[in-house]
């Protein structure tokens, strides 16, 4: 991500909003309408600390992190632009916002994605992410995996 910068903003930043809306549709246009059920879910509720990566003016990717609880932070909305992909940029923003959390003194992130996303289960795998039991509304979801991760010192 040499030549790109990133930036730390909020849910509400526009361009965030944007790259959100890309991911969504892209969603939707692969699985369909089943993905409705998940609206309510993806809606930015509370605070989220989000990350952008900038190349020349133009946001290209983003992630964000939401607390989950005491302990934790769930990271959401993962997207790279496609023709950014395949460069390691969602992969060092994930970085990013784990040294951010941890800074934070949380101690655990989840990540939840559809069961059959195999680039971004490999992704959060590669970064150490491990699957657990599903939880919460996923309980009985079987569309979905959750997987989890603990911060330690680098």
């Amino acid at each position: 991500m040499s030549s790109m910068d990133t930036i730390y903003t909020d849910e509400k930043d526009e361009r965030f909003l944007e790259l959100v809306g890309e991911l969504d549709r892209g969603y939707y246009e692969r699985i369909g309408d089943e993905l409705s059920k998940y609206d309510s879910y993806n809606e930015f509720k509370g605070p989220h600390v989000v990350i952008l990566a900038v190349d020349k003016d133009n946001a290209v990717a983003c992630a964000s992190y939401r607390v989950f609880d005491n302990d934790s932070v769930e990271f959401k909305r993962v997207y790279v632009k496609s023709e950014y992909r395949k460069r390691g940029i969602a992969y060092n923003l994930i970085k990013e916002l784990e040294k951010s959390a941890f800074k934070s003194s949380f101690k655990y992130s989840y990540i939840m994605t559809g069961k059959n996303n195999q680039p971004a289960i490999r992704l959060y795998e590669k970064l150490n992410y491990y699957l657990i039991d599903n939880f919460g509304q996923f309980k009985d979801d079987n569309v979905v995996v959750c997987m989890k991760k603990e911060f330690k010192l680098e």
